[in-house]
């Protein structure tokens, strides 16, 4: 399956699943700024899984878990693609079609940008409104390929129901 496919995939499950949480919750929409921390927050948990290779100061810091960096990579697809589609006040079909051609280019040239600093990746994703392409960006420089997130992305979504049938 191609990029592109897994995408809109994951664009449809997280359509359903954001419509299952507001149900959940008796809310109709997701504000900008909740989104906005959402994102923050969990680029500040990918953050704090990669601190073994830029925390220098400290002897006793882990070593990066590669499987705990992708679930909170993943955790970030998920708020960014929420945002993506509430930027459009969509998310039927065709605006998730909008949303993939927009970024046509980083998904096309998936694996071969060159090597970003990730403090500007990271950055870039939670201060501008052109979030996806940036993360995909992110995702080649953590050397992980888009097969990786489809699955984990899989995952992590049955995981995400569990926890709304169980209250979390």
């Amino acid at each position: 399956m191609k990029i592109r496919e897994q995408l809109k995939e994951m664009f449809q499950i997280q359509r359903v699943l954001n419509e299952n949480i507001l149900d959940e919750f008796g809310e109709e929409a997701m504000t900008e700024e909740k989104l906005e921390l959402a994102i923050i927050d969990e680029l500040g948990e990918l953050t704090h899984e990669l601190k073994g290779d830029w925390c220098w100061w400290k002897k006793t810091q882990k070593p990066v878990d590669r499987k705990r960096v992708l679930e909170e990579l993943v955790d970030v697809y998920h708020f960014v693609m929420t945002n993506e589609m509430e930027r459009r006040c969509s998310s039927t079909d065709e605006a998730i079609d909008s949303i993939l051609n927009k970024y046509k280019f980083s998904i096309s040239h998936f694996n071969e940008l060159g090597k970003e600093r990730l403090d500007c990746l990271i950055s870039d994703i939670s201060s501008t409104c052109d979030k996806l392409g940036y993360l995909l960006h992110l995702t080649e420089c953590l050397k992980f390929s888009f097969d990786e997130i489809y699955q984990e992305y899989l995952n992590k979504s049955k995981i995400n129901y569990e926890r709304l049938k169980n209250g979390y």
